[in-house]
C-alpha cells in the first residue's frame, strides 16, 4: 500500500455520528474542571473510548499497515467528537471560554522504512479534520455545585434515557422540552413533555395491540378504537393502554419477561396526568394552581428518565413477543 491509498483510506474511515459527540459531551462535562484546556478534554475523550493516535504509520510490504491506519481514523474521529462537544457545551452554557480559538490541524507521520531497508518518511496534514477550540476552559460555576446538568443539556438527557428504540418524534418532543427549559420557557417545555409522554404511551399501544392473538381481538376492539381515533383525548388512549395490559391471561407473559407487573405502569400513568394537568395551563383562561417554575419542571422531566423507561421496557417485550408470534 502506498502513500496515496493509505491516506485516502483514513480519510474514508473518519466519521463523526451523533452517538459519538453524545458520548464525548457526558466525558468532557466531567473532566471539565474550574479551569482546564481543550486538549485535556479532548484527551479525556480518546483515553475514555481507547483511542490513540499512532506514533507513525509503517508502509512496508512485510507490515500490515491496516490496524494503524483504523487506529488513525478512529483518533481523528473521536477528536473531531471532543471538539464539536466542546462546542456545544459552550453554546448550552456549561462550559465558558477562557482565551481565543487556537490549534493546529492533526497530522500523522508515515514511512517506508523498516530496520535494515531504506525508503522514506514524511507525513499527513490533515486540515479538513480541523476544528479550533478555546485554549482555556472553565465550567460554568453553577454547574459545579448543581446537579441534574442533563436537565439543560438536550442529548445529555436523551443519554440519560438511554432508549434506543424511542420514535424519532418524542425523541423531538424531549430535545425540545428540555431546550424550552433551558431558556426558561416552562410553560413550553411542560407542552412538550406532555407530547413525549402521549408518544410514548401511544408507541406502547401500537405494540400491545400487535400482540393480541387473533381469537381475542374482539375483547379488545374499544381499546384499539380509542387508540386509533385521533379525537380521543390523551387520558382515554392511556386508560386504554391499562385496561389492555390489564389483561393478564394475554399478556401475562409479556408482564413476566419484561418485569412490569399493572401497578408500576399505573404508577407511570399518575406521572403522566401530573404532566398532562400541568400542561393544560397552555389552553386560554386556565391558570395553574401554583406557578410553573423551575423547581415544579424539573420534578417531571426528572421522573420523565425512570418512568418512560418502564414504558419502552414493556414494549421492546411486546415487539419482540410479536415478531415471534408468542403471546
Amino acid at each position: 500500500m502506498n502513500e496515496a491509498e493509505a491516506s485516502k483510506l483514513i480519510r474514508e474511515h473518519v466519521a463523526v455520528t451523533q452517538q459519538k459527540v453524545v458520548l464525548a459531551k457526558t466525558i468532557v462535562l466531567g473532566a471539565a474542571t474550574s479551569d482546564c484546556t481543550s486538549d485535556s478534554l479532548v484527551h479525556a475523550v480518546l483515553v475514555a473510548n481507547d483511542a490513540e493516535m499512532p506514533r507513525q504509520v509503517v508502509l512496508h510490504d512485510s507490515v500490515n499497515p491496516l490496524p494503524a491506519i483504523t487506529a488513525t481514523a478512529n483518533a481523528l474521529s473521536w477528536s473531531l467528537a471532543g471538539a464539536e462537544a466542546i462546542w456545544s457545551l459552550i453554546h448550552s452554557g456549561l462550559l465558558f471560554p477562557l482565551s481565543d480559538v487556537r490549534g493546529d490541524a492533526p497530522s500523522v507521520q508515515w514511512t517506508t522504512v523498516i530496520p535494515g531497508s531504506g525508503g522514506m518518511s514524511s507525513g499527513w496534514r490533515f486540515e479538513e479534520f480541523f476544528i479550533p477550540t478555546p485554549g482555556r476552559l472553565r465550567r460554568a460555576p453553577s454547574s459545579l455545585q448543581a446537579g441534574n446538568q442533563f436537565l439543560t443539556e438536550p442529548d445529555l438527557y436523551l443519554r440519560s434515557l438511554n432508549i434506543a428504540s424511542m420514535h424519532a418524534e418524542v425523541v423531538a418532543a424531549f430535545r425540545e422540552s428540555v431546550q424550552c427549559f433551558r431558556h426558561e420557557f416552562f410553560t413550553s417545555s411542560l407542552a412538550m413533555l406532555g407530547k413525549a409522554s402521549e408518544g410514548a404511551w401511544l408507541e406502547l399501544g401500537t405494540s400491545l395491540v400487535a400482540c393480541i392473538p387473533e381469537a381475542d381481538e374482539g375483547k379488545f376492539s374499544k381499546q384499539r378504537t380509542a387508540l386509533e381515533d385521533p379525537m380521543t383525548g390523551t387520558f382515554r388512549k392511556i386508560e386504554s393502554v391499562l385496561t389492555i395490559y390489564d389483561h393478564q391471561e394475554v399478556f401475562g407473559p409479556i408482564s413476566k419477561s419484561s418485569g412490569v407487573r399493572i401497578q408500576e405502569l399505573r404508577s407511570v400513568a399518575v406521572w403522566s396526568d401530573a404532566v398532562r394537568d400541568s400542561r393544560n395551563t397552555i389552553h386560554f383562561g386556565v391558570a395553574p394552581a401554583t406557578p410553573i417554575t423551575y423547581e415544579k419542571l424539573a420534578a417531571p422531566l426528572i421522573g420523565a428518565v425512570s418512568n418512560v423507561r418502564v414504558l419502552y421496557r414493556v414494549k421492546e417485550v411486546a415487539d419482540a413477543t410479536a415478531a415471534t408470534g408468542n403471546t
